[in-house]
């Protein structure tokens, strides 16, 4: 107990020497307390838990156990927190996160610190964590680590999915065109050939998730959804919380740029439903940048540094070389379009 008390003094020292005062603030100052000023205590000491799954957990959730000492008289532990570091992803800064002495946190808290690291997936995540607590005595505080705990996390999957997938006619029912939703938030995107033969959009590539149907109908026996749009290549968007969806017709796509022969004329490309490409043949190019277009103007159109890679989104000019090639474009998902120049 002598030397228990002791390591608390020296603390308490410590800490009026660094502060220049003897006035207590609550824990949450950063500048009053620093970690670098924190010590040892034989005896309080953070375990780990199990992988908490926040899909399972109430209001709060297990992060750490908390080992104690028997305290000097008039001492108590108060405000504890957890220092976390994402495990994987090595120049990120740390959260800090209040919990209670026994390591409980709140829920929704823990839920948006791994989403701001991992994002929404649904998978474990992994964590250092540091834990410190306050040894608090007449207004007078010491602060303690309580040492190093690994914390596995899943976080609870969001309401709706990262992708969205369209089997219909055009596909012979496979699935195999996709639309995405980076924000979760069950606005998907994607580009396709569509007819008014029926399609469905489903939340797996497959028919063992949520398959929406006529007016966006889940039943088991929906009817498809039947388009009054002629049969073309569309950009598709989808809104699951409107259970709307849009076309917009992508009559042709053009090449155009410096190594095109300007700026202000595409180089047409033509539509192959064998292979859901759109292709160029004998296109002699100049050393320069090229982008692809749809619809002769710049509504939409496609860039980006990596052909493997191309988005809709503001992407960069595609730099090429001089030659006569074979172009190809599929145009897909942001990220997910893709672009092949071969010379011929």
């Amino acid at each position: 107990m002598k030397k228990l008390s002791l390591y608390i003094t020296l603390a308490l020292v410590s800490l009026v020497l660094g502060a220049c005062s003897d006035e207590y603030e609550p824990w949450g100052n950063p500048q009053a307390y620093p970690e670098e000023g924190a010590i040892a205590i034989p005896g309080i000491k953070a375990n780990a838990v199990a992988t908490q799954d926040l899909a399972n957990a109430g209001e709060q959730v297990s992060l750490f156990t908390l080992s104690t000492a028997e305290l000097p008289e008039g001492y108590t532990l108060q405000n504890a927190r957890i220092k976390l570091y994402p495990k994987d992803i090595n120049t990120a800064m740390s959260t800090t996160i209040n919990t209670t002495l026994d390591g409980k946190a709140n829920t929704a808290e823990v839920q948006a610190m791994v989403e701001k690291y991992y994002g929404k997936r649904s998978e474990a995540c992994n964590f250092v964590a540091l834990v410190y607590i306050n040894a608090v005595k007449n207004g007078q505080a010491a602060l303690i680590e309580a040492g190093e705990v690994a914390v596995t996390i899943i976080p609870k999957a969001p309401a709706f999915t990262e992708y969205l997938y369209m089997a219909g006619d055009a596909n012979s029912w496979s699935h195999s065109d996709i639309l995405h939703g980076p924000a979760f938030d069950g606005k998907y995107l994607g580009y396709m050939y569509l007819t008014q033969s029926g399609f469905k959009f489903c939340t797996q590539p497959n028919w063992d998730g949520t398959n929406y149907g006529k007016d966006f109908s889940t039943d088991g026996g929906a009817a498809n959804i039947m388009m009054t749009e002629a049969n073309g290549f569309y950009k598709v968007e989808v809104d699951l919380q409107a259970l709307s969806y849009k076309l917009t017709p992508i009559t042709s796509i053009g090449i155009i740029g410096d190594a095109a022969g300007g700026w202000d004329k595409d180089i047409v490309m033509t539509y192959d439903a064998a292979s859901h490409t759109w292709i160029a043949k004998s296109v002699t190019l100049k050393d320069g940048e090229i982008k692809f277009r749809a619809n002769g103007a710049w509504d939409i159109s496609w860039g980006g540094t990596d052909l493997k890679k191309l988005t809709s989104n503001n992407g960069a000019n595609i730099k090429v070389n001089a030659g006569t090639y074979t172009i190809k474009l599929k145009p897909s998902y942001d990220g997910n379009t893709q672009a092949e120049l071969t010379k011929e």
